[in-house]
């Protein structure tokens, strides 16, 4: 099984992790209306601040029976959370875990349509 986790940095206004938590419900009603449904299982989790924890949306996910697990970063710009604190939890994740994969994507401020999805919404 495949899963997807999105990860954002937490906050401490309660109104700004529903925003993530909203955002997870839409992948996940997205993914659904796909063919054959990229992920079996989508969550979020959060670095700081607020729960859940990485650690308990991995859990979660391997709970689940995902052996294939894709972490999104939830981030603009590169960051130590991205260049560090990420490659660090997927370190750990592996040697916890031995049995599943773990693919850490690139972080969303990477991706060639933010300069247009900008643009379009300014």
């Amino acid at each position: 099984m495949k899963g997807l986790l999105l990860i954002a940095h937490g906050s401490r206004l309660s109104s700004s992790n529903a925003e993530i938590a909203d955002l997870t419900e839409q992948l996940k009603r997205e993914n659904s209306q796909l063919v054959d449904g990229q992920f079996d299982h989508i969550t979020h989790s959060f670095l700081e601040l607020t729960e859940p924890s990485v650690h308990a949306g991995l859990a979660e996910l391997i709970r689940l029976g995902c052996q294939d697990i894709h972490l999104f970063p939830y981030f603009l710009a590169a960051g130590y959370h991205v260049t560090s604190d990420l490659p660090a939890l997927v370190k750990e994740a592996k040697s916890k875990y031995p049995e599943a994969t773990f693919t850490l994507k690139p972080h969303l401020g990477t991706l060639g349509a933010i300069p247009k999805l900008i643009l379009d919404n300014a």
